[in-house]
């Protein structure tokens, strides 16, 4: 009897991301159909998608519609990878079966009744709730796969990135701004990085959304604003080329990751031991605060856990790796 499963991460794109491997367990081991609830920023990561059969784009004003849709898709049992209680009743309106619960609800910058986070890594975490389907399930890959470029876009993408190496000795990729504002680095520094890297011959691509275009143009130097260029899917196929990329904690650094390039990341207030992908070099401050897992600063003097990571810390890495 083929089986109709619903995971539910409504979080941010990198949570997705990590998400994933364990929609690849379920196909791989039951015979299912497998639907994922996503915040509707996130949903581009899952079209085209090799193990996801349907995806709900979740917002508040059509969450009626995505209950009538889950219902009408025929999906009865689901996965909570959130945690989140508005999670567990989105399910429970939807008529499935909840393999397990989350209860955490937020206020502000504040969650209550939250999930104890695990000294592991996130994405072996999320992997692990394939023993709700199949306990007996031991040994297994971890990879996280996203979807596909559309047909259309392919030969697009292939001439963008051989324009970007004419002008560039090296496509070195850049995500330079989260949505989380406490873990930006200031753009001083990144322009300090850029001029760097102009003196090397390289001009480096930096990558974003639409909203962050003006934000990358205050960096001074150099540099491809491809903001809003691609769908986040389409990173990937970019990064693939690239010698190496520099970023904040955010949703794009995990996509770029899953290219396996080299890639720095500048850690502020998550814990790189849950979320830095495997092939990251990690740089992070050791304030007593850090890292504090919140979404916003409490520090009250001094500069912050991001701002004490400093431009020449990260010139001799990307030195002492060889990368330039």
């Amino acid at each position: 009897m083929l089986r109709k499963i619903l995971i539910i991460n409504r979080l941010g794109i990198g949570d997705v991301v990590v998400t994933t491997p364990l929609a690849k367990l379920i196909k791989e081991n039951n015979q299912s159909k497998v639907g994922f609830v996503v915040a509707a920023k996130s949903a581009d990561l899952l079209v085209n998608h090799s193990y996801i059969d349907d995806v709900f784009a979740y917002s508040k004003k059509d969450k009626q519609k995505i209950i009538s849709e889950i219902q009408q898709k025929g999906y009865n049992e689901a996965i909570i990878i959130d945690e989140r209680f508005t999670s567990t009743l989105l399910a429970w309106k939807a008529n499935c079966k909840l393999l397990n619960k989350g209860l955490e609800i937020s206020l502000g910058a504040n969650r209550l009744f939250q999930r104890k986070m695990r000294k592991v890594k996130a994405i072996e975490d999320f992997s692990t709730y394939i023993h709700l389907l199949n306990p007996e399930l031991k040994e297994y890959e971890i990879a996280a796969i996203l979807g596909n470029p559309d047909e259309g876009r392919k030969e697009y993408l292939e001439e963008w990135i051989k324009e970007q190496k004419k002008i560039s000795e090296k496509l070195v990729l850049i995500v330079p701004k989260s949505a989380a504002l406490n873990k930006n680095w200031p753009t001083a520094y990144f322009s300090e990085i850029n001029s760097f890297l102009n003196d090397k011959g390289i001009i480096p691509v930096y990558i974003g959304s639409k909203n962050d275009i003006e934000y990358i143009e205050t960096i001074k130097g150099r540099k491809t604003n491809a903001a809003g260029l691609f769908s986040l899917r389409e990173l990937p196929t970019i990064a693939k080329h690239a010698a190496f990329a520099i970023s904040v904690c955010t949703g794009p650094m995990h996509i770029i990751s899953t290219a396996k390039i080299p890639t720095l990341v500048l850690y502020g207030p998550s814990d790189p031991v849950r979320w830095a992908p495997p092939n990251a070099i990690v740089l992070q401050n050791k304030l007593p605060c850090v890292p504090c897992e919140r979404l916003d600063c409490t520090q009250k003097k001094g500069q912050t856990c991001m701002e004490l990571i400093t431009p020449e810390q990260v010139k001799k890495i990307i030195i002492e790796q060889g990368w330039i």
